[in-house]
């Protein structure tokens, strides 16, 4: 059962005190572009409770498949930070996990200096496929990070799969954390002379993959200890799968459940999310997948697709955008209805809440 609260964790807010959104400068999608402030066109029913965009000072940016920040009063938070996006498939277009693993520094290098511009507190491992974790080690060495203290969480899988590929690396002050989920985090530390409220709490809940046409997916795999050192895209197992919520204060609660297009609904049933940061490929053996997850989830007042580019093109390729399934956005709308707003984000640029 999904827990709302804890003795650690804040007050959960009402749903209904959430909801306009709007798009806060940044990338125009190609390098050096300077972004300007506009307006979102989250689709849908209108804003509740005459919420003024940007009240919350809860902001997301989407970077690319399933990485996303989430970051509010200096605090930042990543999930699944891949950014090198590179091929995936053979000749004939299907996926070849025989591939190298790549890794993009020139675009690694852009984005952490135009975009992600400081270093985050926590990063959220979803699984261990490519896509998700196959950058990690080398966001952590660069020298804008290296001496910041990051931790990391993710099950036993991925953590063995990192400490393969050489983290948390010598003298680093990184951590791993190895979480399987009902874990209740709070950030900062509990003072054990002063009790405290947390800026924000991160709960960790089990989740599923994606189940694809032929009802299952690949690389498949756990790990009881680090392997050798990964060299292939079939080399990174998925490990087992997590969704996030993390609670800020006592303003705003955003799901993640954006690593796959499938959930545990039994895991996250009673959790009423203000903001479900949703999955969206892949699901073509799931039943009724986004119908159930926002049922599951007290059909929350917004939804923000995830995992739904072509996962190759580069980040500052100025066709981007193009490679995007808005059809999604269309689709969750359908499903949502009236009840909430689904928006269409854009890479690298801001959603404030």
């Amino acid at each position: 059962m999904f827990s709302q609260q804890s003795p650690a964790a804040p007050r959960p807010v009402s749903r209904r005190s959430v909801l306009r959104t709007s798009v806060v400068a940044g990338a125009a999608g190609v390098a050096g572009a300077a972004g300007t402030a506009s307006a979102a066109v989250p689709r849908g029913g209108p804003a509740r409770d005459g919420v003024r965009p940007g009240r919350n000072g809860v902001r997301l940016r989407w970077l690319g498949v399933a990485g996303w920040e989430l970051s509010f009063d200096g605090h930042r938070v990543l999930i699944d930070p891949y950014l090198t996006r590179q091929p995936y498939t053979d000749s004939d277009g299907k996926a070849d996990m025989t591939r190298e693993l790549r890794v993009n520094h020139r675009i690694i290098d852009w984005v952490l200096r135009e975009h992600l511009t400081s270093a985050p507190e926590f990063i959220l491992l979803t699984h261990g496929h490519w896509d998700h974790l196959a950058d990690v080690p080398y966001l952590l060495d660069h020298p804008a990070w290296r001496d910041r203290e990051i931790n990391i969480l993710g099950t036993e899988t991925h953590l063995h799969l990192l400490t393969a590929m050489g983290v948390p690396g010598t003298g680093r002050k990184h951590r791993l954390v190895a979480v399987s989920g009902d874990e209740v985090l709070r950030h900062p530390l509990q003072s054990s002379s002063k009790p405290s409220r947390p800026d924000y709490t991160i709960e960790v809940v089990r989740s599923l993959h994606s189940q694809l046409g032929g009802y299952g997916f690949d690389p498949y795999g756990t790990l009881t200890a680090p392997p050798a050192r990964p060299r292939s895209l079939g080399d990174l197992v998925e490990g087992g799968t997590l969704g996030y919520q993390v609670t800020v204060s006592d303003r705003l609660s955003v799901m993640f459940l954006s690593g796959s297009a499938n959930f545990a609904a039994r895991e996250v049933a009673g959790a009423t999310p203000d903001v479900l940061v949703l999955g969206a490929s892949g699901h073509a053996a799931v039943h009724d997948y986004f119908e159930r997850a926002v049922r599951t989830l007290g059909r929350p007042p917004v939804i923000v697709p995830s995992h739904h580019d072509d996962l190759v093109t580069a980040l500052d390729d100025p066709m981007l955008h193009d490679t995007v399934n808005r059809g999604v956005v269309d689709r969750l709308q359908q499903v949502i209805g009236a009840d909430g707003r689904v928006l269409d984000p854009r890479h690298l640029e801001q959603l404030e809440l």
